[in-house]
């Protein structure tokens, strides 16, 4: 936890209403009036949803700072047009969605994926993993943001 005087422009913060970790940008202060409490608006940009929202707290209000992580896992092949399959460390496999309607990333990690399979380079992913909370539950996400393909070592 935090208070909403501790938030600056690119923190990782959970939104108010989804839960979803997003990222603080047009961070503002404003103070009311003689005797008034500092009010902090802010907009808050959230990959997994593609979502922002705008959020108003006074500066003592506690929110809830995630631990976001990036977490590279080895392609195993491409499923369909949307799943891929990794591998973890253990060798495990790992599923993930690859979805279409995030065109960029989505056309980006699959050129990748198929030059790199054609070049005969092991091709990684980049995860970006964070909690969602909702009441008192809180869920593990995780979303593709990039593929690199290397020579195997």
């Amino acid at each position: 936890p935090m208070h909403a005087h501790d938030l600056k422009n690119g923190m990782w913060c959970l939104d108010d209403k989804s839960g979803l970790p997003g990222t603080v940008s047009d961070l503002k202060m404003s103070k009311t009036g003689k005797h008034g409490h500092a009010k902090f608006t802010y907009k808050l940009r959230m990959p997994h949803s593609g979502r922002a929202s705008s959020l108003m707290h006074p500066g003592g209000d506690h929110l809830y700072r995630p631990v976001m992580e990036k977490v590279e896992y080895l392609v195993s092949h491409m499923d369909g047009d949307e799943d891929i399959v990794c591998l973890n460390d253990e060798y495990e496999e790992m599923y993930f969605k690859l979805s279409p309607s995030r065109k960029d990333v989505y056309d980006s990690v699959k050129e990748t994926l198929e030059k790199g399979q054609e070049e005969g380079k092991d091709v990684f992913v980049t995860v970006l993993e964070g909690p969602m909370k909702q009441k008192d539950k809180i869920t593990i996400l995780q979303i593709i943001t990039e593929a690199k393909a290397v020579n195997p070592q």
